[in-house]
């Protein structure tokens, strides 16, 4: 069975987490603190499994105009920034960050093809991260943001595991320029937001588009095995992509709440360091309820999740509920086939379980046969959050 857990780095990192905390005070910021454990277990055709644990916190008030600091550890990242701090006018806003991710970034270690592992291919990928970014919020539900990035990229081999006949991507530089648009027209209110809740419950109507490009300063094909190349990791030196997403939920009745997620991307010259991760039920994937985190590493696809969400007792805030998942993706086989397509989906039942400040998640799925992907395939996840003020 395959677990991330913090380990030893993540102890490391817990520990600078703390410290930049306390060096902080002196700031005399608003802090809300917010922390959330989690496992994703999938239970069929084979056993295996993935965790995460997130600490995260953000003082606000850095400067009598508003600006947050952020800090956070998740699982084996840690990050530090500040964030939303006004320019000029309250309507452009300044961000910047430093992230470092240690031997489990992109889930690299776990290959999976046609929903099995294969080991022999999985690595160790860290990197280190800064950037910079500007959102101009012109009014209304819209905003604009323009963010200038760049990662170093370093790789190594899991002793006993990965096949020395395994050609290994190089460690390089990447430039990563991004500009995004979102629509924001949700009246959730705001702790759905907060590090602790893994699932918000969304009422009305928020959406996004990406356009991005890598520039590397190496772009090497790798993933060759034995000298068979299969094709999947011949990468640009400048790589292309969009991204586009949705959210959206409606009341119904005082007991019945819809949702719906939705996802899409387009890429060229992409490899698996930046495919979107599709597969689980956790809020890091394009969810597939059934299939293993991640099954798909597809850089275009179309997806999209549906929910029905009930109360059972207006005196408490519990919701149950169905979600049914599906979309189209790119090269399923993992044959490097990238202009071929095949469909994957899936069924989960729910449970979001708040008591207070403390939050319970609890999902069952069952992913649907399809001809590419043998097997019968069950996964399980459970969860819980905490906001610690």
């Amino acid at each position: 069975m395959t677990r991330r857990t913090p380990g030893l780095r993540g102890t490391a990192a817990l520990a600078s987490l703390a410290a930049l905390s306390r060096g902080a005070d002196a700031l005399a910021l608003d802090w809300s603190v917010g922390a959330i454990a989690g496992h994703e277990q999938w239970l069929s055709p084979e056993l295996g499994g993935h965790g995460w644990v997130l600490v995260d916190a953000r003082g606000r008030g850095i400067t009598r105009r508003g600006g947050d600091l952020h800090l956070f550890l998740n699982t084996e990242t840690v990050q530090a920034g500040v964030e939303n701090l006004p320019l000029a006018t309250p309507r452009l806003q300044f961000s910047a960050a430093v992230r470092a991710e240690g031997v489990y970034a992109g889930v690299l270690p776990d290959y999976r093809a046609q929903g099995r592992r294969a080991p022999g291919r999985g690595f160790w990928a860290s990197y280190g991260y800064a950037f910079a970014a500007v959102k101009w919020l012109p009014g209304g539900p819209h905003s604009l943001e323009l963010l200038v990035a760049g990662r170093r990229w370093h790789f190594a081999r899991i002793a006993d595991t990965t096949s020395p006949d395994l050609r290994l991507p190089p460690n390089t530089w990447v430039f990563e320029p991004r500009l995004r648009y979102t629509y924001w027209d949700v009246t959730s209110p705001g702790e759905e937001w907060q590090a602790q809740v893994a699932f918000p419950r969304i009422r009305g109507l928020a959406a996004g588009v990406e356009l991005g490009a890598d520039v590397r300063g190496d772009a090497q094909p790798w993933g060759a095995l034995a000298g068979v190349d299969d094709g999947r990791n011949r990468p640009g030196r400048v790589i292309v992509t969009a991204r586009q997403w949705l959210r959206a939920g409606w009341q119904l009745g005082p007991r019945v709440r819809v949702q719906l997620e939705q996802s899409a991307s387009w890429g060229h010259g992409e490899d698996d360091l930046t495919r979107p991760r599709s597969g689980g039920m956790n809020p890091y994937v394009v969810p597939v309820p059934g299939l293993a985190w991640p099954s798909l590493w597809s850089e275009r696809l179309v997806a999209a999740q549906a929910s029905v969400h009930l109360r059972p007792s207006l005196r408490l805030p519990h919701e149950v509920g169905v979600a049914v998942g599906a979309g189209a993706f790119s090269d399923v086989r993992r044959v490097g086939a990238l202009d071929t397509y095949g469909g994957a989906g899936g069924v989960a039942a729910f449970a979001d379980l708040r008591f207070g400040r403390w939050q319970a998640y609890l999902r069952a799925g069952y992913g649907f046969p399809v001809a590419w992907l043998p097997g019968t395939h069950v996964s399980a996840l459970a969860g819980l959050g905490v906001r610690m003020f």
